[in-house]
């Protein structure tokens, strides 16, 4: 994983995620090279950020989109 902090690696996942969900999300490989995380590692974390105050500018009919993505590609 890269070497980064906490946080920004949460905006960073949070901000690749606005971009990507309405196409699925982004590939696996993408997630991997953009992050160094498997793509279900990715998709935990980001449902997560999705539930913290780092998301709290993201709209609810957005980050209920991209939960659904989470669900979709974690199950």
């Amino acid at each position: 994983m890269r070497e980064t902090a906490p946080h920004s690696l949460d905006a960073a996942i949070l901000t690749f995620a606005r971009s990507w969900y309405g196409y699925g999300g982004g590939s696996a490989e993408d997630i991997y090279v953009e992050f160094g995380l498997p793509a279900r590692t990715y998709f935990e974390r980001l449902r997560q950020i999705l539930d913290s105050p780092t998301a709290a500018n993201v709209d609810e009919e957005t980050r209920d989109a991209m939960r659904s993505v989470c669900v979709r590609r974690l199950h």
